[in-house]
Formats: C-alpha cells, structure tokens, sequence
C-alpha cells in the first residue's frame, strides 16, 4: 500500500510539473499595440466613463471594455454625440497612466465614471461590480447607465 501511495504521489508530481511547463509556454494574453483610448476631449461640464485595463488582458477584460462603451454609445447617444459623456479605455501599465492606480484607489480594472463641472473633476465612482455583472449584459447595461445617472447625465428616454 505504502509503495502504490508513493509511486501515485510521484505520479502526481510529474503530471503536475508537465502541466506546469506546458502553461508557461503559452504565451499571455496581450493588449493590441495601443490599449489606450486616443486622446479625448473632456467635457468641460459632463462624463467621462473610463475603463482601466493593463497590458495583460483576458476575453472577461475584453468583454467588459466591449459592453461598458456599447452601453455608454446606445444608452447615451445624444449625449455621447455632443461631448457631453465619453468613454476612454487608459491603460495603467503605462507610466504616464500610473498615477491613476493611486488617484482612484484601483486594485484591479475597473471602470471609473467621474463627473466634470468648468473644466475639473467634481466626483467619481467606481463600478467595481463590472466583474459580477459580466455575464448579464442586461444587467451590466443597468449597472453602467445607474453609475452614469448618478454623476448627474439624464438617462435615455
């Protein structure tokens, strides 16, 4: 018994380390070129929803950039065609965007809806809860259009 145990153990630690080897030859997922959203012009009065991502970004990332802009494009069209709400996507691992991680207190990607009054930053909050709501568009949409609604942008009628 003591031998089948230790020959399983052995085993165990081959297939383990087989694994292992075969995942760090995988390549990581990685961003396109740019990550960043172009430059845009801030509104001087209004909001600016920002997805912050890394380099390194998995088909859940993707996912959330990819609702986060369609729920601020089709729930906020007149809005978003005046300038008055905008969607950026800032990449933190670049260092002129490291400084957000500190700004907002990011612990991971997130998206970031901040309102602006004459020009300047008045409040922002964070919808962290993107990540539960991920696999419910509907519901992603809701979360999304509620964190825009409260920095003050009227809701689509």
């Amino acid at each position: 018994m003591k031998k089948l145990l230790t020959i399983g153990l052995v085993g165990l630690a081959i297939a383990g380390g087989i694994f292992a080897a075969l995942k760090a030859g995988q390549p990581q997922v990685k961003n396109e070129p740019t990550t960043s959203t172009p430059a845009v012009a801030m509104p001087g009065n209004g909001v600016v929803v920002t997805y912050f991502t890394t380099d390194v970004r998995c088909a859940s990332c993707r996912k959330i950039e990819s609702l986060t802009r369609k729920a601020v494009e089709s729930q906020f069209p007149d809005e978003f065609a005046k300038g008055n709400i905008v969607f950026q996507v800032i990449n933190t691992d670049r260092q002129e965007n490291a400084h957000f991680i500190k700004d907002y207190n990011l612990v991971s990607k997130t998206v970031i809806v901040s309102e602006r009054h004459d020009g300047k930053e008045t409040g922002w909050r964070n919808l962290q809860d993107v990540w539960l709501k991920l696999n419910d568009p509907a519901d992603f949409t809701k979360y999304i259009v509620a964190g825009v609604h409260a920095s003050g942008l009227p809701a689509r009628q």
